[in-house]
């Protein structure tokens, strides 16, 4: 009995990852037939993902932080930590930025690119910025044991670059 109910459910999701793969669920869910279902589905995978493994967030292994310095000398500070809100239009696009850092993380072409376009947009966003800071640090958790021993977790900056104006 139990073989054939882990067989069927087993089935089901196949069958549910063929149908949204091959867009036929597009036009129930656009009716509003599974808007509902669909949404309370979706909810729930994303409760998992934010709070899965043995970790608070998993998506926090890798901080970008952006600061802004302003002519009159004020500072703006933006970071991923403190949920980066600059241009991210909707939580997916908040979920996909982990792997956006870890990307960067690997291939140091790529954060050029990357912290240029975040400067030029933020110069342009914030015109009394005379200089933005591209800063972007690992965040190294302790073991099991050592993290029930109260062992700090450590940052390591691996990518920093200043651009500015003057």
């Amino acid at each position: 009995m139990k073989k054939r109910i882990i067989s069927t459910l087993a089935y089901a999701h196949l069958l549910l990852i063929a149908l949204v793969i091959s867009h036929l669920l597009d036009y129930p869910i656009k009716q509003g037939f599974l808007q509902r279902p669909a949404a309370f589905l979706s909810s729930l995978n994303y409760s998992v993902w934010q709070y899965g493994f043995f970790s608070p967030d998993v998506g926090k292994s890798t901080e970008l932080e952006i600061i802004l310095q302003q002519n009159d000398g004020t500072v703006k500070r933006f970071s991923t930590l403190d949920s980066l809100k600059f241009d991210v239009s909707n939580i997916e696009s908040l979920n996909r930025f982990y792997g956006f850092k870890v990307e960067t993380a690997a291939d140091t072409l790529y954060g050029d690119l990357c912290s240029r376009s975040v400067a030029a947009h933020l110069f342009n966003k914030y015109p009394h910025t005379i200089s933005v800071d591209y800063t972007m640090r690992s965040i190294l958790y302790p073991s099991m044991t050592r993290f029930r021993a109260k062992d700090t977790i450590v940052k390591k900056e691996f990518y920093y670059t200043q651009y500015s104006l003057y």
